[in-house]
């Protein structure tokens, strides 16, 4: 009889827990409150050519072609005016091929980035200073939650969205002779200010111009939790 009673009671506390877990993680849900995140930015973009090297994007490998990273202005839901940085690196079927699409890269490794003193699109003296000062200033890491961030968005007051591509959910098309469109989805990783905890996920997309390489655009829909 004692073991049947202390059975029961047993089998009422577990039932308990696995009720509470079951009630906190749906209240951990419903706290969650996806705002409407639009990104809107005019950027320019850097070639910083690299060995080629094979990665694997959805199970085909490619071959490495050169890292992308640049830099641009915008305005962006909740945050207002911003400056922003990104980086990828950038793949195809040959290194004689044009880009298929492209990977995350450490935002933070941009400015050791070699300057070749060659013709833009490479990277020229003073292109990426201000990413250096802002490495610092909002401590940029390299990961968060093992997420790599390859591009930051960031404002006068000290507010910054640290974000990171999906790899594998996008690519490359031509838009006209001279201009490729791009797009994929990224995940907002925290950040800043009041996105010190933000959570999120966007649709990016845009194009740059390889005649011109102050001619690019990034954007990005999606939603934001702060």
């Amino acid at each position: 009889m004692y073991f049947m009673r202390y059975s029961s009671a047993a089998k009422l506390f577990i039932t308990l827990v696995i009720g509470s877990i079951f009630v906190s993680s749906c209240k951990h849900d419903k706290d969650i409150k996806k705002k409407p995140f639009k990104i809107r930015t005019d950027t320019w973009y850097r070639i910083a050519p690299v060995a080629p090297f094979p990665i694997v994007v959805n199970g085909i490998t490619y071959s490495a072609l050169a890292y992308f990273p640049g830099g641009g202005t915008g305005n962006a839901s909740h945050m207002g005016a911003f400056t922003t940085f990104f980086n990828q690196l950038t793949y195809g079927t040959s290194p004689e091929a044009p880009p298929a699409g492209s990977v995350a890269a450490a935002i933070k490794d941009v400015p050791s980035y070699p300057i070749t003193g060659a013709p833009l699109p490479l990277i020229q003296a003073g292109d990426f200073t201000e990413l250096s000062s802002a490495i610092s200033t909002l401590n940029i890491p390299e990961t968060v939650y093992q997420k790599l961030i390859n591009q930051v968005l960031y404002n006068k007051k000290g507010d910054a969205i640290f974000i990171s591509a999906i790899n594998g959910t996008g690519g490359t098309f031509p838009i006209s002779d001279t201009k490729v469109g791009f797009n994929g989805k990224a995940l907002i990783v925290t950040g800043r200010g009041k996105f010190s905890h933000a959570t999120g996920e966007v649709d990016y997309y845009g194009y740059y111009n390889v005649a011109d390489a102050s001619d690019a655009e990034y954007n990005a829909d999606g939603w934001i939790d702060y």
